[in-house]
Parts: structure tokens; C-alpha cells; sequence
């Protein structure tokens, strides 16, 4: 009897242990992998969930746009930075964060990484954000839509200083020297950038339409203000404008 009896309470040990492993692999199975932190400055930015492969469960979204069609976008502004962050205990091996729309004949931008700097739109259009994160065990991306407010054109060389020029020279290649400014015209202005690589910089300033060098862009605190293609007229300029400060 006793022998009966501990065969019966094994095997009920035995059911209720399957039993619950089973929950348990439910549970597992059903379980949606971790949310991010994203924000932008500091500020929170709302995501919707992709497509992913968590735990054997596989879930694929066609149209992500589509599903983020009622969400408000995010304002943010170009060149803050946008940054994803998981618990500890979830930190995914990999991040992706690419952009999924541009306006035409701009680059998208893609960075491995768990940050980007908010890029330039040029277009009234919404900007979608992938995220994606790999762990060694499956994948999980999200989607961000934003809405950027660009910064004025050529907004790194303005002036920080009301009262001063501030001036960009894009010269021939290899000539830098050629095309230099005196030390003593420089101490005048708030700034002055020197770049023999046309090609490269319209890369970085899509606003910038010119061909010819050598050139020199003077700005003030608040806009481009004159292009000049001798060292002479741009120290005309720098004059007149210090004798109009001082009026």
C-alpha cells in the first residue's frame, strides 16, 4: 500500500512538474522582448514595436509608417542627439539605428551604435528612425517618427558675436597656404574655417550649391551675409562692416 501510494505521490510530482514547465515555456514563448529607452536632449521619444524573433516567437510588421499613422511626431531639432538605451540585464550585443526616409538626394544615415546626431531633413516630411538590437538569441526593432526643425544654413559658421564676421574659405586643393588670410585680419573676426575639399564639405552641407574656388562666405550672427573670391574684397568687407559697428 505504502509502495502504491509513493508511486502515486511520484508520478503527481512528475504531472505538476510538467505541467508547470509547460506554463513556464508558454510564458517564454509569449514574452515580447524588452523596451528601450529612447530619447532625444533628454526628451522621451514614443516607439512602436517591429518585427522580431524572441524567445522562438517570430513576429514580422510590413508597414511599420503605416502603424505609426495616429502617433504624433516627435519634435526634435538637427544635430541633437538621439540615444537608445536597454535595462542591464537586457543590453543587446548590437544596435542599429538607421533612417528610413530622406528628402530627394539626401543621404540616409545608418550608425552601429546605441547614438546618432539628428541629420539635416530639407523636406516637410516626417522622418521615420529603425532601431534595431541583436542579442545572441534573436532580434527586435522599433520605429520613431520625428519631425526635425533644421538649424539655419551653415548654422557652424556663424558668428558667435554680433559684432563680428565670421568667414568660410573653400579653396583649391593643396593650396591652403596660397589662399591663407594674415593673422592680423583673423584676430578681427569671431572665426575663420579653411577647407580644401569642396566635394567633402557639400557632403556635410547640403545648402552649399557653389563650384568655384577659391571663395570666401562671410556670415554674421544670423545668416550668410556675402561671398567674395579675393583676399582683398573680403578685407573690405571685415572694414566696412567694423566701421558700421562703430557708427
Amino acid at each position: 500500500m505504502k509502495r502504491k501510494l509513493l508511486i502515486y505521490g511520484t508520478a503527481a510530482v512528475l504531472i505538476l512538474s510538467v505541467l508547470i514547465a509547460m506554463d513556464r515555456y508558454k510564458l517564454y514563448k509569449e514574452e515580447k522582448p524588452p523596451v528601450p529607452s529612447i530619447t532625444v536632449n533628454g526628451q522621451e521619444i514614443p516607439a512602436i514595436l517591429g518585427e522580431y524573433d524572441w524567445h522562438g516567437t517570430k513576429i514580422n510588421k510590413s508597414d511599420p509608417v503605416k502603424s505609426m499613422a495616429g502617433m504624433n511626431a516627435s519634435k526634435v531639432r538637427e544635430k541633437e542627439i538621439l540615444e537608445v538605451s536597454f535595462p542591464p540585464e537586457m543590453e543587446p550585443i548590437n544596435i542599429i539605428i538607421s533612417q528610413g526616409n530622406a528628402a530627394p538626394g539626401m543621404e540616409k544615415k545608418r550608425v552601429e551604435g546605441d547614438s546618432l546626431s539628428i541629420p539635416k531633413s530639407l523636406t516637410q516630411e516626417r522622418i521615420y528612425f529603425k532601431i534595431k538590437a541583436q542579442w545572441k538569441k534573436g532580434y527586435s526593432t522599433y520605429y520613431i517618427k520625428t519631425d526635425i526643425e533644421d538649424l539655419p544654413p551653415f548654422y557652424d559658421f556663424l558668428s558667435n558675436d554680433p559684432e563680428k564676421l565670421s568667414v568660410l574659405a573653400i579653396v583649391p586643393r593643396g593650396e591652403s597656404e596660397k589662399y591663407d588670410i594674415p593673422e592680423e585680419v583673423k584676430k578681427r573676426l569671431d572665426s575663420f574655417h579653411l577647407y580644401d575639399d569642396i566635394e567633402e564639405l557639400k557632403k556635410q552641407y547640403p545648402e552649399l550649391y557653389t563650384n568655384i574656388t577659391p571663395v570666401y562666405m562671410i556670415f554674421n550672427s544670423e545668416l550668410h551675409q556675402q561671398t567674395v573670391v579675393d583676399k582683398e574684397s573680403l578685407i573690405n568687407s571685415i572694414q566696412a562692416h567694423e566701421l558700421q559697428v562703430g557708427n
